[in-house]
């Protein structure tokens, strides 16, 4: 694929938003866009009772299998209480800081499936006392947001918002500066986006290169490329999908932490190559080591850049799979800048060599 239609995948399912447990729409999506790349294949794309979306790809053995998981969902929140002046309380749906959310817009899903407007309130510096302007630590407990309602009545009957709701982070999602740079992309939800679309371009190198007229891939290993739900909340499909297949080994698909100088991650760079992790979340998540060094190797065989990243305050599918199932996992990450902020920052040739990487290693997979 070429980056015009790179770019115009990660478009289309950024037309849906997908709070963690609503990841329908964007899954929809998804699985139209397989559909397409799969053509006259006659491989159907499933969906399990957690919302998970797959495809499986006979192998030529059928004896081992390995999944290749990007999750659908983004962080948020979720409507805790209506207060009486028309103002929301929230609780966060999904990790995240509270430094950068005063003055966000955000959106609110009704009960009649409508997105509505609001704002984070903060607080104006021509009211903030000097004391209080250095305080940098800002939890999202103590913010309100603001939608025009003037009591509680009015949120409920004229807005129908409901304690429950779910809230995501408004924005918009385009290439930067794309008079100058057809590359870099901004946008809310990169991750996991960026994944997301990486899992398509894959599939469309397998289709044209590895898949045959009857479906099967030239591989000795079942194919499985899987759209997870609730990764942000505890990678809950990623978790329910693997135990319930047969599943040998994982590849998660994420994001590359791109640090400043400042940050207790590796020293990634936004357009260096994907990354493989070998260890994340303060030393909890150990990837296998075997498996990171068969990426590396065959990056290096087929001259893909690429980078090596331990992250901390970070986990994963693909380390939920390995540390509570016993499965070998390994974790690839696309460079992405500011994650879990709006907007993000990632590249789309971060997602296509990176799927390059995935498939040159399932194309060298053997008995």
């Amino acid at each position: 694929m070429n980056k015009k239609e790179i770019l115009n995948i990660i478009k289309n399912l950024a037309s849906e938003r997908a709070p963690s447990g609503l990841e329908k729409a964007r899954g929809e999506i998804f699985k139209n866009q397989v559909e397409k790349l799969l053509k006259d294949k006659q491989i159907p794309v499933k969906i399990d009772t957690l919302g998970n979306y797959y495809v499986r790809f006979k192998g030529t053995t059928g004896k081992k299998a390995i999944a290749i998981l990007s999750h659908i969902d983004e962080i948020g929140g979720t409507v805790r209480r209506i207060k009486k002046n028309g103002s929301l309380e929230f609780s966060k749906r999904g990790g995240y800081e509270g430094r950068w959310l005063v003055s966000q817009t955000i959106q609110i899903l009704n009960k009649d499936g409508v997105w509505i407007n609001g704002v984070i309130a903060g607080r104006s510096t021509h009211s903030t006392p000097p004391k209080l302007r250095g305080k940098e630590l800002i939890d999202p407990l103590e913010l309100e947001i603001f939608i025009g309602a003037t009591n509680r009545e009015e949120v409920i009957n004229d807005y129908k918002i409901h304690i429950g709701a779910p809230i995501v982070f408004s924005g918009e999602f385009e290439l930067l500066n794309p008079e100058i740079n057809n590359d870099i992309l901004a946008g809310y939800s990169m991750d996991n986006l960026a994944a997301l679309t990486c899992n398509l371009v894959l599939i469309d190198k397998l289709v044209k290169n590895l898949v045959d007229e009857f479906g099967i891939i030239r591989v000795p290993y079942d194919v499985y490329i899987v759209a997870t739900t609730r990764e942000e909340i505890g990678t809950e499909g990623a978790l329910f999908f693997v135990k319930n297949n047969p599943i040998d080994r994982v590849i998660g698909i994420d994001i590359g932490i791109v640090s400043d100088p400042k940050s207790v991650s590796s020293d990634i760079k936004l357009n260096a190559g994907p990354v493989i992790v070998w260890q994340d979340s303060l030393g909890k998540g150990i990837y296998d080591y075997d498996f990171c060094k068969d990426l590396t190797n065959v990056a290096e065989k087929n001259k893909i850049f690429y980078q090596n990243g331990v992250f901390e305050m970070y986990g994963s599918d693909a380390g939920k799979t390995q540390k509570w199932l016993g499965i070998p996992s390994a974790l690839v990450g696309i460079p992405v800048k500011f994650s879990h902020n709006v907007p993000e920052i990632s590249t789309l040739s971060g997602i296509e060599v990176t799927a390059e990487l995935i498939y040159q290693y399932i194309r060298s997979l053997k008995k």
